[in-house]
């Protein structure tokens, strides 16, 4: 990337900074940068000392378990670094524990007395991660598919337990990119897009964890023919995620004919009432939510 130098009142020579970097590290008029002297280079970051702390309390009592995990994590994802968390019990200290352990990036209890907890993040958030931790959680929808396969295939209760722990991490990624979309990429172009991406992204691999509880201790003997369909939707998977990175409309229109020919296939099969009807019924939830990326991903690749 090459950029013109700019002088100005016959003294100052200035250059303009990228308006994707500016996005992505959310930098804003009056920000103060700092600059680095590298031999004969000068690199800019934003100044993280500068950053203010976004703070917030709740008060959990009466709250059940379902509402205290979709509280705390609703808070998380809306960029708060501080959360005061009010009149627990240690069963709900636990629920919180299991959260900061298996869901939110660099998060933890900074304070806890018999008033008040206080979770509290120790990492800066960068925005710079967003999008390697998206392609991440991306890759995990790969392994993912092909563990299925192979769990199918062979009948490896290894492999398909493993499913639910890629759903787990998977849980961390997006959540991560969610956090970061709503709290220093606010201005990120076509913004809601992305969120729209990552938020079906967490849908899918719910999808992997259900057939995994329902089939574990219990996988059928491998079927030649449900073998042949996991393979398709495998294939399917690393297709459009070759799209998603290299977009074509080609591409994409070959995809959804290949849904569709997938699609048909599983609900031919699903009207047989067999064995394999649980993993049908969540693989052809996958391919419409696969599917659903379609309108996003045209929106984030439309120049216009």
């Amino acid at each position: 990337m090459k950029r013109k130098i700019i002088k100005i009142a016959d003294k100052t020579l200035v250059v303009s900074l990228p308006t994707s970097w500016i996005d992505e590290n959310n930098i804003q008029k009056g920000d103060e940068l700092d600059l680095t002297y590298l031999d004969d280079k000068i690199l800019l970051s934003p100044n993280i000392s500068s950053q203010k702390i976004k703070k917030t309390s709740i008060d959990i009592s009466n709250i059940n378990e379902r509402i205290l995990r979709w509280k705390i994590s609703s808070l998380h994802k809306q960029g708060f670094d501080e959360i005061i968390v009010l009149n627990y019990t240690e069963q709900q200290l636990n629920i919180i524990k299991e959260l900061l352990q298996n869901l939110f990036i660099g998060f933890i209890i900074k304070e806890k007395t018999k008033l008040k907890i206080v979770v509290g993040q120790i990492a800066i958030t960068d925005a710079s991660e967003f999008n390697s931790t998206l392609r991440r959680s991306f890759r995990q929808l790969i392994s993912a598919t092909n563990d299925l396969l192979e769990s199918f295939k062979t009948r490896n209760e290894l492999v398909l337990s493993n499913l639910i722990h890629l759903e787990h991490e998977n849980n961390k990624l997006t959540n991560f990119c969610e956090r970061l979309l709503n709290k220093t990429l606010k201005e990120k172009e076509k913004g809601h897009f992305w969120y729209v991406i990552v938020w079906n992204l967490e849908k899918i691999m719910d999808n992997f964890k259900h057939i995994s509880k329902y089939y574990l201790g219990k996988i059928p003997e491998p079927d030649d023919e449900i073998t042949i369909t996991l393979t398709k939707l495998k294939e399917y998977v690393e297709e459009y995620y070759e799209c998603f990175y290299d977009f074509s409309f080609e591409k994409l229109t070959k995809l959804s004919e290949k849904n569709k020919e997938i699609e048909q296939e599983i609900l031919t099969k699903m009207n047989e009432d067999n064995k394999f009807t649980i993993l049908l019924h969540y693989s052809h939830i996958l391919l419409i939510q696969i599917a659903d990326f379609s309108a996003s991903l045209i929106a984030l690749k439309n120049k216009g």
